[in-house]
């Protein structure tokens, strides 16, 4: 480590030409007391995005790194222990992934400034503006309410059941990467698994101000490759759950209840992303726990109508779906095959939604509430955000509700 750095700024870039200069030019606008390095990792990129940064690096000589890469890494390794932590010069780490990018020009400042000052802190991090590339809607994410210092317990629930932390807002302490168990760089997503680790290490802050936008939905997006193939998304699932079950040893179980209960979703996940038959013999194959995968096909099987949805329909002539996800169809399949009609789906305010699934209306709670006197919910949403619904459900006085999907 050379200690006229203090921090190593890491990029992933990969056929991101319409967005590197935006994640290039909010790290070189920052306005900071010491010096800090950009090293820009691009993985063969396909378009002209070697481009964009072999130009910005022959211009910033002092400040920019590349790492060039002629064939694809990004499927047989993850990009950052593998050949971004080797590299890392600087006494902090901070993150911009080449679609996101930095708004505040002191946020270096703000967080070095920080850590510097409290040293049982090994991590810090900031509120974000999240962008939604094909529909240009943005919202804040506000993962914490105020600024503040966030338990270990909160930095576990933080992207479970709600909005993960920008991956662009996080700094960290360089040396705390010595010694990391291999379990949480295994993942393709990075983010959450990180976070975890620095909090097991010690104090992680959050700034409630927002300095970066985070963009969703970009074409090169992995999460975005998981929402729409299925195969990725069968894989993401094995991977969180191998990942979850890890964490859970790791932490002694102390947070047993919660990564239960997340993994349990995992397995919901795994079970929709493939047919049964073919589900269980990768199940096999890679270990899972088949009493829970035969439970989750049981729920998801189009005859199957738990009794508890029948319940709901005798106190309301209103029936809605809460979720939009990859449970609601499957509720509204189960729902048309007992002759149950229902009048559309539900998502809470805030949430990002589209106009209809499969021919069928997507409403706010509070629309929902305003137009019906006794409306009544099926939760079709996975088991970790059971708990944040039901209070929110509850917070508007809704009680006929049920939760059909558990193991």
């Amino acid at each position: 480590m050379k200690e006229d750095i203090m921090v190593s700024v890491l990029c992933t870039a990969y056929n991101h030409e319409n967005f590197i200069r935006d994640a290039i030019e909010g790290v070189l606008e920052q306005k900071t007391n010491f010096r800090y390095e950009l090293i820009i990792h691009d993985d063969a990129s396909g378009d002209h995005t070697p481009k964009i940064i072999t130009e910005y690096a022959e211009r910033y000589k002092g400040i920019i790194r590349l790492v060039m890469q002629e064939k694809n890494q990004y499927q047989s390794c993850n990009i950052y222990p593998a050949f971004l932590f080797p590299k890392v010069r600087g006494k902090y780490i901070a993150f911009c992934e080449g679609d996101d990018y930095w708004t505040d020009e002191q946020k270096l400042q703000k967080q070095v400034d920080f850590l510097e000052n409290h040293e049982d802190y090994v991590m810090c991090m900031h509120n974000a503006v999240k962008v939604n590339y094909e529909t240009g809607e943005g919202v804040v994410l506000n993962t914490f309410p105020a600024d503040g210092t966030y338990s270990q317990e909160k930095q576990i629930l933080a992207g479970l059941g709600t909005d993960f932390p920008a991956f662009a807002s996080y700094m960290v302490r360089a040396e705390f990467l010595k010694g990391i168990p291999e379990f949480f760089l295994a993942s393709k997503v990075l983010d959450y698994p990180i976070r975890q680790y620095y909090a097991n290490c010690g104090k992680v802050y959050y700034f409630k101000a927002p300095m970066s936008v985070y963009r969703v939905s970009t074409p090169q997006s992995y999460m975005k490759k998981v929402s729409e193939n299925e195969f990725f998304y069968n894989n993401y699932a094995i991977e969180m759950i191998r990942f979850f079950e890890n964490l859970n040893q790791y932490t002694g179980k102390k947070f047993n209840t919660v990564l239960e209960c997340k993994i349990d979703s995992d397995y919901f996940g795994f079970c929709l992303s493939i047919p049964e038959q073919e589900g269980i013999d990768k199940a096999v194959q890679n270990g899972l726990d088949i009493g829970k995968v035969m439970k989750c096909y049981k729920c998801l099987f189009p005859g199957y109508l738990d009794s508890t949805i029948q319940e709901v329909c005798e106190k309301s002539s209103h029936i809605f779906i809460y979720g939009a996800s990859r449970l609601a169809p499957v509720c509204k399949k189960q729902l048309e095959h007992a002759g149950i009609s229902f009048e559309g789906f539900v998502v809470s305010e805030g949430q990002m939604k589209a106009g209809s699934i499969e021919g069928m209306k997507i409403y706010y709670l509070n629309e929902v509430i305003a137009k019906y006197g006794n409306p009544g919910f099926i939760l079709a949403i996975q088991p970790i955000n059971l708990g944040i619904v039901e209070k929110t459900l509850r917070r508007h006085g809704m009680k006929n509700y049920c939760q059909p999907y558990r193991i």
